[in-house]
């Protein structure tokens, strides 16, 4: 029920970050309703993250998004152009990844891509492992009391087509040269696709030889073996390396394009400013 849900969600956030670049006295609510949708979506994610893959960083990252959401409403109803032009960049990530997320084959294929060059990393230096299934790696080595090996899913979150979005709708938070836009997305894209397949590679490994079992009486998960190594190395060590690339990126981003860090400060003293005054009303 949650997966077409989000879908729904997914679907409607596509249409009205699309509609929203028409211009008219509808326009407003058109990214009102975008953003309602995507922030739907992600909340029907949660259950995902936090029961299957016991992840912390996103879930927190959606509930934050809660009061952010009630402030771009509050500042599209008054026509900010910050937010506004927030919006548009925000409609450039969601015109990215909805359709790998709407669409399974396309969803498929990218994690296929992924896969492949996992697994050719994995022949070249002939680390051990098979297949349990077409985007599932097992380890070749038996978990204690289990008959079959630790496994690891691939997964569309595991493929960094979400930083990529998001990163290319920054992009486009200013207006400069195609040429200028086309070489800043290479420089988002493929920096993360390519650091994304050993960041899998990385997991994989950590969580198969069992590399990091620290405080495993706390660190459970009822249908994760072994999952202490598996949260430290993806939820911690993963996420957190992730965070420190995207800064990189931006900085780079910055020096490259001027321009947007002025926009993008313009759209932080709005949200600054008015989380501020929610903050005082408590």
């Amino acid at each position: 029920m949650l997966d077409i849900l989000k879908v729904i969600c997914f679907m409607t956030a596509l249409i009205c970050f699309v509609l929203f670049y028409i211009p008219g006295k509808y326009q407003k609510y058109f990214g009102i309703a975008a953003w309602s949708a995507l922030v739907a979506g992600f909340v029907c994610m949660l259950p995902e993250l936090i029961f299957h893959e016991g992840n912390v960083f996103y879930p927190v990252l959606i509930v934050l998004c809660l009061p952010l959401l009630y402030i771009t409403i509050k500042r599209l109803l008054a026509d900010n152009e910050p937010v506004q032009n927030f919006t548009r960049g925000a409609g450039v990530a969601a015109i990215i990844y909805a359709p790998f997320a709407i669409f399974e084959p396309l969803g498929n294929w990218l994690i296929k891509t992924v896969v492949f060059f996992v697994q050719q990393f994995f022949h070249l230096i002939d680390y051990p492992f098979k297949m349990y299934a077409w985007n599932m790696f097992e380890s070749v080595w038996l978990i204690p009391g289990y008959a079959h090996g630790y496994r690891d899913q691939i997964i569309l979150g595991c493929t960094g087509i979400t930083a990529i979005a998001i990163l290319i709708g920054v992009v486009f938070l200013t207006k400069t040269s195609w040429g200028k836009k086309i070489a800043l997305i290479l420089l988002v894209s493929i920096p993360i696709y390519v650091v994304n397949v050993f960041r899998n590679v990385f997991v994989i490994m950590a969580y198969f030889g069992q590399w990091f079992p620290w405080f495993e009486d706390v660190v459970t998960h009822p249908t994760i073996p072994g999952f202490a190594s598996y949260f430290w190395s993806h939820n911690v060590m993963c996420e957190g390396g992730a965070f420190l690339l995207i800064i990189l990126i931006a900085f780079l981003m910055f020096k490259f394009s001027p321009g947007l860090l002025s926009s993008i400060r313009d759209i932080l003293d709005v949200y600054v400013t008015d989380l501020r005054a929610l903050v005082r009303k408590r």
